[in-house]
């Protein structure tokens, strides 16, 4: 039982909780829109993307005032954004269902349709920066604050692990339980979804503030932030010249890829261009993640022979090669090729992963108490511009088959990473250690 309760313990077993239950959550809702609005996909690509300009505006905000505030405010404040957010989201749902359906075409029900449709975007925003909040104080906080140095690589795979394994499992059983929704009524299946994830935020606030107080980590090194307006104000010179910036850049520029498993524009191309049944598609998905396992066992194996650094070197450059076999095999253009580049697509996840847990863990060792919020959230920041850009970048492809030309700039940002992070890795490795 003292081993369960292990402080590491308590921080990944909230973590498996809460995200299994958002991951439920997120995979769900596109199908509830089409529920509401039959046929009108873009309706579920206007929410996502309003989220993610949402996300991408008051994500330094965040940041800021994580490093303003003490811990155990933090965690109250992020665990209960989450919970008011999904709470909220589920009820405006249930009204938004409930106008459409039932209340006449007229353009005061129009009105009304638009004022629904943008709350239960704003509650979006809302559990996106609720996670941001908890995501940073767990991993970019509490973990290298209460984690030996010696240990530290083994929980980031766990980490890892958590997420890729939530990535998996949940969707497989939300599907399960939505589908409830057609035997009793079509709210069922999401209800229980909501309330899955509602009770999930329980255990892991009991868990954070139970570690925090146990361990005395309730006082921490604050900024001197004393306003809201002064919150708002994001200098991006002041985090361009910091050394962890390029460091950030490099782990950006890998979002600059379509080349992923889980990408929508290659799932597209996949179906319109190349005609696979959506069941190799689903497949290739799944392997997606599994690959991406595979990192938690090779990258520590390779921390302990090599280094942090080496070991960040080598899966970051494995991408690099795997992906240069890859568009090798797309530029052919045959129909057994696309396997294979498929096939190359699955063998990158390894250094891809590899590479993001040795990110991490030196944004972990390098950034200063102080500071840990804002630049922490200042990845996000840099993440969320690169999805931002590349869909943008989708959205203006004349064709489906113009597709090629961002796989060819996705090897491009892929290489271009390798390059950044090598310079540096090289003007930083004597700070590493």
């Amino acid at each position: 039982m003292k081993k369960i309760l292990k402080t590491e313990n308590q921080l990944l077993l909230g973590r498996l909780l809460t995200r299994s239950g958002d991951q439920a959550w997120d995979f769900v809702i596109p199908f509830a829109l089409l529920h509401v609005f039959p046929g009108k996909i873009q309706i579920a690509a206007l929410y996502y993307l309003i989220i993610k300009i949402g996300s991408f505006l008051l994500t330094p905000w965040i940041g800021k005032w994580i490093d303003a505030n003490q811990r155990v405010r933090i965690i109250k404040m992020g665990v209960w954004i989450q919970f008011f957010a999904v709470l909220g989201g589920v009820t405006t749902f249930f009204l938004l269902d409930e106008v459409v359906h039932r209340a006449a075409q007229s353009h005061v029900y129009i009105s009304v349709i638009i004022s629904l449709f943008a709350l239960l975007s704003a509650f979006g925003i809302m559990a996106s920066l609720g996670s941001v909040i908890t995501d940073i104080s767990v991993g970019n906080d509490l973990a290298p604050a209460l984690v030996p140095p010696e240990k530290l690589t083994d929980f980031n795979s766990w980490l890892r692990r958590i997420d890729l394994g939530t990535e998996v499992g949940a969707p497989i059983l939300a599907g399960a339980i939505f589908s409830l929704s057609s035997i009793y009524s079509h709210h069922y299946g999401l209800l229980l979804i909501a309330l899955w994830n509602l009770i999930s935020f329980v255990p892991e606030y009991l868990f954070l503030i139970n570690v925090v107080q146990k361990s005395g980590l309730q006082l921490k090194e604050v900024s001197s932030v004393k306003s809201w307006k002064e919150l708002f104000q994001f200098n991006i010179k002041d985090s361009v010249a910091n050394p962890i910036f390029w460091l950030i850049f490099s782990y950006a520029l890998l979002w600059l890829s379509v080349l992923s498993p889980h990408g929508v524009l290659l799932a597209g191309y996949l179906k319109d261009r190349m005609s696979l049944p959506e069941a190799e598609i689903g497949l290739f998905r799944g392997l997606g993640a599994i690959f991406g396992l595979i990192s938690t066992l090779t990258f520590p194996w390779l921390v302990k022979k090599t280094g942090l650094i080496e070991s960040s070197k080598l899966h970051l450059g494995f991408q690099g090669l795997t992906l240069i076999c890859g568009i090798f095999a797309f530029s052919m253009g045959t129909s057994w090729s696309i396997y294979v580049f498929l096939a190359c697509i699955l063998l990158s996840r390894i250094g891809l992963y590899g590479f993001s847990n040795g990110e991490f863990e030196l944004r972990q060792r390098m950034i200063p108490e102080g500071k840990r919020g804002e630049l922490n959230s200042f990845s996000h920041l840099t993440t969320t511009m690169a999805t931002l850009i590349l869909f943008g970048a989708g959205s203006l492809l004349p064709s489906t088959e113009d597709f090629k030309f961002l796989v060819y700039a996705s090897l491009v940002a892929v290489l271009l990473a390798n390059i950044v992070f090598l310079k540096w890795s090289s003007a930083n490795s004597e700070a590493i250690h």
